[in-house]
């Protein structure tokens, strides 16, 4: 009941999904600095504090997704091809990939919001774990 759908070149579809979800970080990432440059500065009374928390979740997410997440992707056997791999590993990956972006969504929106350089640092963090941990990485850890 539980079959995987058959994917005909799975590799591929991985990949433009994992590119889709760098870009569509950055850019949310970029119009969100954009716009909070561009319009006066939001009145948040305790923003320093604010930033602050942001920041220590998203990085308390980021270690997370690097420490649990990670390891549960399984790794490529040596005589499993691409689009054999990524039928067995698709779930794991996007998982991991879905909490590296939202650590990196928490800081753009907490840069927008207290206009701190923590949830900023976060995002650049979110949206390079992202990147790092890509297809050819998760692919190429186990030949």
């Amino acid at each position: 009941m539980n079959q995987p759908l058959p994917v005909a070149n799975a590799s591929r579809a991985v990949r433009v999904i994992h590119v889709a979800l760098v870009i569509g970080l950055a850019l949310a990432g970029a119009v969100l600095y954009v716009v909070r440059r561009a319009s006066p500065p939001l009145s948040v009374g305790a923003a320093p504090s604010l930033a602050i928390i942001v920041a220590a979740i998203a990085a308390i997410t980021l270690i997370m997704a690097v420490l649990v997440l990670r390891p549960r992707v399984p790794a490529r056997r040596p005589d499993q091809d691409g689009d054999a791999y990524w039928k067995a590993a698709l779930g794991p990956a996007i998982v991991l990939w879905g909490a590296v972006e939202g650590t990196g969504l928490m800081g753009a929106v907490g840069y927008f919001v207290t206009g701190g350089t923590l949830p900023l640092a976060a995002f650049v963090l979110g949206v390079a774990t992202l990147a790092v941990v890509g297809p050819g990485r998760l692919e190429g850890e186990g030949q």
